[in-house]
């Protein structure tokens, strides 16, 4: 009979768990793997679209964790996670977003003219974007912190601090859409406590705001806001909510662009008050029911592509142009037809494609990539 010794016992455990944990590693590793592979399928801009996810060994069993705010990609990684381990073998931490301690009152309409988006739950991380008074936000979730992941109307994701809108349900986004509401077409108007200039503020708008309308007195409108204050709007300064030109008129977009012009640069600005370029762009189109989505690269996919003839004659009013390098685009401004362009650049500013022209600019004309046609 052969008899183990202990260094033979402490040998054959060593190999045991050293097989185990190669095991281990190589089901982690084949899961990361096929999950990053198919990660770009359901979220192919993480700027619009979340999904993580992870399998690994803790506390003895297997755990799969993650989040993610597309639908069918939550079976779809529960499925990869069973075909590794098998149905029930593991415990699923797996969220599908908006999470569920959210409950109904997973919205949020914005109570300020302007709030920050920033990349991270924190007043110090980068801001991504901005959001407008009267905008809705669908809430993913909420930290210890008191900061909401949110996201946009057009789709964009970026982390806002409790407070700067009202947290409702779906019943309550209904009542504000359905509700006689006016949008702003001043720049930066003010609302006030009486139809009078000189009263007291209540608070600034924005382009583009949406406020509830209450009523008229004279040449003032009396409005209302998200969280309920009240005041008195210039009626000059605002058209029903939905009262658009159909269709879009150039024009009327290459007016809306000019009165913007000196509006300061701001990374991640989207309103009248500051704004980068894509920024800017997005709130012209939007002041005339165009929505296009928030970043150069995703604006540079909508309408069609048009190529310019060599003096830009073929180029219409309206019409974006798109600049970059290495095929990565960064940049974006509007035609005022033919070669001329209005763009956010340290200040909202206008330049030429033209050599021959007094605003020509060289650096533009040698990153320019590429136009795309919106307005039709």
């Amino acid at each position: 009979m052969h008899i183990y010794k202990p260094a033979s016992l402490l040998i054959g455990l060593f190999l045991l768990l050293s097989g185990c944990a190669d095991q281990n590693q190589q089901v982690t590793e084949t899961f990361t793997q096929r999950f990053d592979a198919l990660r770009p399928q359901y979220a192919p801009d993480l700027s619009l679209n979340l999904l993580s996810a992870e399998l690994k060994k803790e506390d003895g069993g297997w755990v799969l964790k993650g989040e993610t705010t597309v639908p069918d990609a939550a079976q779809r990684v529960q499925a990869l996670a069973d075909s590794l381990l098998g149905e029930g073998q593991y415990r699923n931490e797996f969220t599908r977003l908006p999470d569920p301690a959210l409950g109904d009152s997973c919205y949020g309409l914005v109570r300020t003219s302007v709030i920050p988006l920033r990349g991270e739950p924190r007043h110090s991380a980068e801001q991504v974007d901005q959001n407008i008074m009267g905008r809705v936000l669908t809430l993913h979730k909420r930290n210890d912190r008191g900061w909401y992941l949110v996201q946009t109307d057009y789709g964009y994701l970026g982390w806002v601090i409790g407070g700067t809108f009202v947290r409702t349900d779906r019943a309550g986004v209904d009542a504000w859409e359905k509700a006689s509401r006016v949008r702003v077409t001043a720049l930066a108007p003010m609302i006030r406590t009486h139809p009078d200039d000189q009263s007291e503020p209540v608070c600034d708008v924005v382009l583009n705001a949406l406020l509830k309308l209450e009523g008229k007195r004279g040449e003032w409108l009396e409005v209302s806001t998200p969280d309920g204050r009240s005041g008195f709007l210039k009626a000059a300064d605002a058209v029903g909510a939905d009262a658009y030109a159909v269709p879009p008129q150039a024009e009327a977009l290459i007016a809306t662009a000019r009165s913007m012009m000196g509006i300061p640069y701001l990374w991640g600005g989207n309103s009248s008050k500051a704004s980068d370029c894509s920024g800017f762009t997005q709130t012209v189109f939007k002041a005339h029911g165009i929505d296009i989505l928030r970043d150069a690269r995703q604006q540079a996919r909508a309408g069609e592509a048009v190529v310019p003839d060599e003096n830009f004659s073929n180029i219409r009013p309206g019409d974006l142009f798109f600049f970059g390098s290495g095929g990565r685009i960064t940049h974006v401004g509007m035609s005022l037809g033919g070669a001329r362009f209005i763009h956010q650049s340290g200040d909202v500013r206008i330049n030429s494609l033209d050599p021959a022209a007094a605003d020509f600019s060289p650096y533009r004309k040698r990153t320019f990539m590429q136009v795309q046609r919106v307005v039709q």
